[in-house]
């Protein structure tokens, strides 16, 4: 189907794994451990990449992703297997529905196309940290505020220091 720039898949698909995974474990009350995000975020963009390369149906692509962050979120994150489909699930829905938001009104300003951005590298890469932007912001105002779905350990924990 797809064959991913390896430039792509470090600029912008790191990037956006790390916020991916953040999200995910902020959205489940959970901590977020840099460390193992980081690992998961450099795992997932290749695999992705592997998976884009050989899966022929476009959309497939998309849950088998959910399935690979589902599998991470379990055994690198430590999640039970509740909050990790959650955070699978949500993390993917919340990127797929930015993405879709917000590349429609961005392709409008830079007078672009989802293919012309998809054939230049540049744009590929460039335009995507819009959504990974907005992606953050959110999840940080989440994890600050600490405003998860399910309550987990990060929220637990501070609620016993205090009562």
């Amino acid at each position: 189907m797809d064959k991913m720039p390896i430039l792509a898949v470090i600029f912008q698909g790191i990037p956006e794994s790390i916020v991916v995974y953040c999200f995910g474990m902020a959205i489940v009350g959970e901590y977020i451990n840099f460390k193992r995000i980081l690992i998961a975020s450099i795992i997932t963009p290749f695999l992705m990449m592997f998976v884009r390369s050989v899966v022929p149906v476009f959309g497939i692509h998309i849950i088998i992703g959910i399935f690979i962050l589902f599998i991470l979120f379990w055994s690198l994150m430590k999640l039970d297997i509740k909050k990790a489909i959650i955070s699978s699930i949500l993390s993917m829905s919340i990127l797929t529905l930015l993405e879709i938001l917000i590349y429609s009104t961005l392709f409008k300003l830079v007078d672009t196309s989802y293919a012309q951005a998809y054939n230049n590298l540049f744009q590929r890469i460039l335009l995507p940290y819009v959504v990974i932007i907005s992606y953050t912001i959110i999840t940080f105002l989440i994890y600050h505020f600490k405003l998860p779905l399910i309550k987990g350990k990060r929220i637990n924990n501070e609620q016993e220091i205090f009562n």
